[in-house]
């Protein structure tokens, strides 16, 4: 029986030589990464080979196409007798060379087994046409025959049943070979573009040196994602803070040092000029006039530290003001391309004082307030936050803090109502002179803590102001309220478990007869 040769397509074997023969251009590995909502500071270090150019030397670098070669800063060791004289760079094209290989050495194995099965169905064949031969033979025995007849039955289904599973593993090792064939098809018309830097050194003559060199690059960034669980009857908010994180740098970022920045780097440092303020007749323009101010409004500007991230441990995140944002540094992480994954970044409890804050001349619903002060100023970015209370999801909504102190709502507490009952309204009584007309009002609050807890309550009612001299407006209010306001009547209530507090109000309005009155939207 002939051995079948199995062999690999002539545009295959190009591709092949390909990857040997061109200069590999691999990439260095990160080892420090600030990453901004929408970019990346990256750190490399890299051993590289020095190549006489003339009196000087040169060394190659290749970044990743979402780098700018702008922002790259290349340094040499402190101890290096080199000098960095110049870089340069430019755009090229290259090929996945690693990719093709491990699809070429996964297609070679497939195929080594696909082989195997191959010959091995062949040898059934053989083994099915030996027993249907012996079908033809002649038996002396009619005992013998039917013996015969069994023993060639057998045989023959179990070589069929084989046959049957190995065909079936042959296609489906056929259709992984064609699925790998029709990628390495696609990555050997693709070509990738990246930067190559070129590096020129004055010194002396070496064969090889340490660069490290930090870029920006695109394609990367984090958001903040935030939940807050009041804890009322503890007096305390459980605040988590998480970053989504991601890269799409094409390669896994391993054990990397990783720091979070609040702002993303500017792209300008200087501001904007002051224009001239002329004035003259009004022309039609193609502009508004909003947006002409707007041309002129300069950014605020965050400086970018140059040293890189400074010394690491491995602790919980800890943040590191900078002069514009905040640095926050996670210790070690690795961060797998394409994926986005989630690491967190702090975990606090906060004491807190929570007050139950009702309007009742709005609705009856009370609703959970809890102040936060710190002892140093916080930076939280704006992001997405969870919203719980006492283990319930209440909502998701944006969330930042900015400074020493916060009030915070959580939402309606059904076991805190409030209820407004109107116990008078008169108007239309008359003086002496018959000259005045006059309102009364007189109206009741009650207030009901449904909690096995005490709480503070505190409830705001809005205070009637007069627009006009000659309408007079007195109050009376048991209890009396803690602090008025222009505009709000305020009370402070301490209620125990399952008490009830009730509030009772009078106003009363004295004006000219002949005005024509607007009682607003109170009443």
């Amino acid at each position: 029986m002939a051995k079948k040769i199995s062999f690999i397509p002539f545009g295959i074997m190009g591709i092949c030589l390909f990857v040997f023969l061109c200069a590999a251009s691999v990439w260095a590995e990160p080892t420090e990464v600030v990453l901004y909502p929408n970019s990346a500071k990256i750190t490399e270090v890299k051993k590289v080979r020095l190549i006489p150019e003339g009196i000087q030397l040169k060394a190659v670098l290749y970044l990743h196409f979402q780098a700018d070669p702008d922002f790259l800063s290349v340094s040499l060791p402190q101890d290096s007798p080199l000098k960095i004289m110049d870089q340069t760079w430019r755009e090229i094209s290259r090929q996945d060379e690693e990719k093709v290989k491990n699809l070429l050495k996964q297609i070679q194995t497939l195929k080594g087994e696909r082989s195997a099965l191959q010959a091995w169905v062949q040898s059934l064949d053989t083994q099915i046409e030996f027993w249907r031969s012996q079908s033809k033979g002649k038996t002396k025995t009619v005992t013998d025959a039917v013996n015969m007849a069994s023993v060639i039955g057998k045989n023959i289904k179990r070589v069929y049943l084989d046959k049957t599973t190995q065909t079936s593993e042959i296609d489906k090792l056929s259709k992984r070979i064609a699925e790998l064939e029709e990628q390495l098809n696609k990555i050997a018309g693709q070509k990738e573009n990246m930067w190559e830097v070129t590096i020129l050194l004055s010194g002396r003559q070496a064969s090889e040196t340490t660069l490290t060199y930090t870029y920006s690059m695109q394609g990367c960034g984090w958001q903040p994602l935030y939940r807050l669980e009041a804890r009322p009857q503890e007096k305390t908010i459980l605040f988590t803070w998480e970053a989504e994180i991601w890269q799409s740098s094409g390669q896994d970022w391993h054990n990397i040092r990783l720091s979070l920045a609040t702002l993303r780097p500017p792209s300008s440092i200087t501001p904007a000029d002051l224009p001239p303020w002329v004035i003259k007749p009004r022309q039609l323009r193609n502009v508004t006039e909003r947006q002409e101010k707007t041309l002129y409004k300069a950014k605020a500007i965050p400086d970018i530290p140059a040293e890189g991230f400074g010394e690491y441990t491995e602790q919980a995140p800890m943040p590191v003001k900078q002069s514009a944002y905040v640095l926050w540094q996670l210790g070690r992480k690795t961060i797998l391309a394409g994926l986005r994954q989630k690491v967190k970044v702090q975990e606090e409890t906060w004491p807190s004082e929570f007050t139950y804050l009702a309007r009742p001349s709005i609705n009856t619903e009370v609703f959970v307030r809890a102040f936060v002060k710190f002892e140093d100023a916080k930076e939280i970015p704006r992001g997405n936050a969870i919203f719980m209370i006492d283990g319930a999801i209440l909502e998701k909504r944006k969330f930042s803090l900015t400074g020493q102190d916060s009030a915070l709502f959580f939402g309606i507490d059904p076991l805190v109502t409030t209820r407004t009952t109107a116990l008078s309204k008169k108007s239309g009584e008359k003086t002496l002179f018959q000259d005045k007309q006059t309102y009364s009002w007189n109206w009741q609050i009650d207030v009901q803590n449904a909690k096995n807890f005490p709480i503070k309550v505190r409830l705001e009612e809005p205070q009637p102001q007069s627009q006009d001299e000659r309408i007079k407006l007195n109050i009376k209010c048991a209890p009396e309220p803690v602090e008025q306001n222009p505009d709000t009547l305020i009370w402070n209530l301490d209620l125990q478990a399952g008490q009830k507090q009730t509030l009772l109000t009078t106003v009363t309005l004295e004006a000219p007869k002949d005005m024509d009155l607007d009682m607003g939207w109170r009443y």
